[in-house]
Order: C-alpha cells, then sequence, then structure tokens
C-alpha cells in the first residue's frame, strides 16, 4: 500500500510540474508576442519637414550642406532655397539620423514630398555629347538599406531619373516624363519596392524604373556608398535652381509591413559633409 501510494503521488506531483511548466511556456510566448507587437516598425509616415512649423527643413530632420554665398529663408509654409545666381555653387538637405526609420526596400517605402521648381538651369550639361542636357538644378536622391537607390531631377517641365553603373553612361539622363513643376507646390510621392521604384502626384504616375547602383562614383566624401539616405537640393555645380520646399515624410507601405518577429535596425546614415557630386 505504502509503494502504491508512492507511485501515485510522484505521478501526480510530475503531471502538475509538467503543467505549471506548459503555463510558463505559454505566457513567456505571449510576453515574446506583445513585445515583438511594441517592437514593430509603424506604416505611418514619419514626418521629417513641415514648412506649416515656419522653419527649415535644418531645424527639423535634415542637415543642410552648401557654401556661405547661400542662405534659404522661409516664406507662406516652405523654404525657399536659391541658387540661380551662380550655377558653380550647390546647396542642400540630408536626412538626419532617425532610429525609428528604415529605407527597406525588400519590405517597400515612401518617400512623401512637395515643392515648387520656381527657376531651374541646365544649359550646358550635356555629360556624354548626345544632345541631351545631364544634370538638373533640383535633384531627389533616395538611397535603400543596400544602397540602391534613384537620384531624379527635375527641370521645369520634365522629371527623370539619373543613370546608375560605369562608365559614361553614369550620371546621365535615362527615363523621364514631360511634367509641370513650375506652376505651383506639387506634392509627390516616390514609391520603391524590391527592385523598382515609381514615382507619382496626386495618384498620377509620372516616371518609373529600376533602381540603380550609383557606388561607381568616385569623388571626395561620396554620398553613394552611404545607406538610407534622402537628399533634396541643388547636387551639382553644372546646374542651378530656385525651389519652394514644403513638405518631407517617409516610411514604410502599409500594406506590406514587415511580419511580427522580424527585427528592423537599420537607421538613416549621414556620413560627413556631402559635396557637389559630379
Amino acid at each position: 500500500m505504502h509503494t502504491a501510494k508512492h507511485v501515485a503521488t510522484n505521478s501526480s506531483s510530475l503531471f502538475l510540474r509538467r503543467r505549471i511548466a506548459l503555463i510558463c511556456l505559454a505566457l513567456g510566448c505571449l510576453a515574446t508576442g506583445i513585445a515583438s507587437v511594441s517592437a514593430a516598425p509603424s506604416a505611418t509616415p514619419m514626418v521629417l519637414y513641415d514648412g506649416a512649423l515656419g522653419n527649415q527643413p535644418n531645424d527639423q530632420g535634415f542637415t543642410f550642406v552648401a557654401p556661405p554665398s547661400v542662405s534659404p529663408t522661409t516664406s507662406g509654409g516652405a523654404t525657399v532655397l536659391n541658387t540661380s545666381s551662380n550655377k558653380n555653387s550647390f546647396a542642400g538637405y540630408f536626412s538626419k539620423p532617425i532610429p525609428q526609420l528604415v529605407l527597406d526596400r525588400v519590405v517597400g517605402y515612401t518617400v512623401s514630398f512637395t515643392v515648387q521648381v520656381e527657376l531651374e538651369n541646365h544649359s550646358g550639361s550635356d555629360r556624354n555629347k548626345d544632345g541631351t542636357e545631364d544634370r538638373a538644378g533640383f535633384s531627389l536622391i533616395v538611397l535603400s538599406s543596400d544602397k540602391r537607390g534613384i537620384e531624379l531631377g527635375f527641370w521645369q517641365d520634365r522629371i527623370w531619373a539619373q543613370e546608375g553603373g560605369t562608365g559614361e553612361t553614369l550620371f546621365t539622363q535615362a527615363e523621364g516624363a514631360a511634367f509641370d513643376t513650375q506652376s505651383g507646390r506639387i506634392g509627390y510621392v516616390l514609391t520603391v519596392r524590391g527592385d523598382s521604384y515609381a514615382l507619382t502626384s496626386n495618384n498620377t504616375p509620372i516616371c518609373s524604373g529600376k533602381l540603380r547602383d550609383y557606388s561607381a562614383f568616385i569623388g571626395f566624401l561620396d554620398p553613394y556608398e552611404t545607406p538610407n539616405l534622402i537628399f533634396l537640393g541643388d547636387d551639382t555645380s553644372s546646374a542651378s535652381a530656385k525651389i519652394q520646399l514644403a513638405y518631407v515624410a517617409a516610411g514604410l507601405i502599409e500594406h506590406n509591413a514587415p511580419s511580427l518577429d522580424r527585427k528592423l535596425y537599420v537607421p538613416l546614415v549621414v556620413r560627413g559633409d556631402p559635396i557637389p557630386f559630379e
């Protein structure tokens, strides 16, 4: 009797210990799930610059780089950046490091911005002598976490992509489309996913194509080697512009957010003080 009772008691104790272990395991999984949900990146776009606040991009999410002769002003909810008096000058805004934001092209992301190109001069910028000018007084550069990205040049009547790769075709005009950038402040959305990009305005397609690799560029303080980079401004000494920049935001593509157990920790990084890219 004593032996049977002892065996029964041990069995009951073992069963109880197993139940406690399973409960602890379940609670641990629940806690991990809650932590994963809390750490998941938000699909809500992060505002990097809002001109309605009455200051300039370098007072918010950007770093301003320019010679002393270029001094932006604020007017009517926008920053006025003007290099039109000297084509050899350059000026622009580079995104500051923001840990909450990642430009992961596998997940997909958007960069939204509002700008007006009042004046623009790119004459004499035919780099490869094919009869087509290859520079713009206002450009947008977006590089993903693996440095694949796109540079778009804005004229008053056209938006086009800078070619990547190597040799004579690097930084020459590629795909583009006629578009009026001068008539007012226009909202744009650049969508990047996988190997492709698309630029739209008010849900109207403007231009699209494959992402580029600009890493073959060799120059002092090469920004094309910087992952997770957003630039807006005049990045060349071969063109000039006067623009009004009113808004910039970036974020994940909402309907393609990463799974809850995927961890993304790559921030925006600006390396050094970039200079004109020729």
